[in-house]
């Protein structure tokens, strides 16, 4: 059973609270980033693999549609933002063989555009951990594909 409620979390009160649901089907997989106040959550997979992204506005709690992925559908993408930008890179297509991806993407949410940007350095994976410190962008481990977990660890800088 694929989900679409979502949840906001108050660490002052340790509690949680209902949101309006995610704007696009229910899936798994999905990928995620914040710009300023706005939370931003696309692919996945629900029996199909999704390249639509949703942008989330807490203040209204409500969903937009936006400009869908400039990769190809995919699931277990990495993500991140760097200053007024997300990134989204890796995960697994059922394009070409071999599906694992190390393509990387940059969203704009002024022009609500991608912009496709250097590959991935490592070996192309799926179910990576991304984050951002400052200005730099970080990734690392995930799976191969073939059942090799890898732990090496990446930084991108967008300059």
């Amino acid at each position: 059973n694929y989900r679409k409620d979502f949840w906001e979390y108050d660490p002052l009160a340790d509690a949680w609270t209902q949101k309006a649901d995610f704007g696009g089907t229910p899936r798994i997989d999905a990928v995620g980033f914040s710009i300023g106040q706005k939370g931003y959550v696309g692919t996945g997979n629900d029996d199909a693999l999704r390249k639509d992204f949703w942008e989330y506005d807490p203040l209204a709690d409500a969903w937009t549609q936006k400009a869908g992925f400039g990769g190809t559908p995919r699931k277990g993408a990495v993500g991140f933002s760097i200053g007024q930008k997300g990134y989204v890179g890796t995960g697994y297509d059922d394009v070409s063989f071999p599906y694992e991806r190390k393509d990387f993407w940059e969203y704009d949410p002024q022009a609500d555009a991608w912009t496709q940007r250097a590959d991935f350095g490592g070996n192309p994976r799926v179910y990576a951990i991304g984050f951002s410190i400052g200005q730099k962008g970080y990734l690392g481990t995930g799976d191969d594909g073939n059942i090799i977990y890898r732990k090496d660890f990446w930084e991108y800088d967008p300059q």
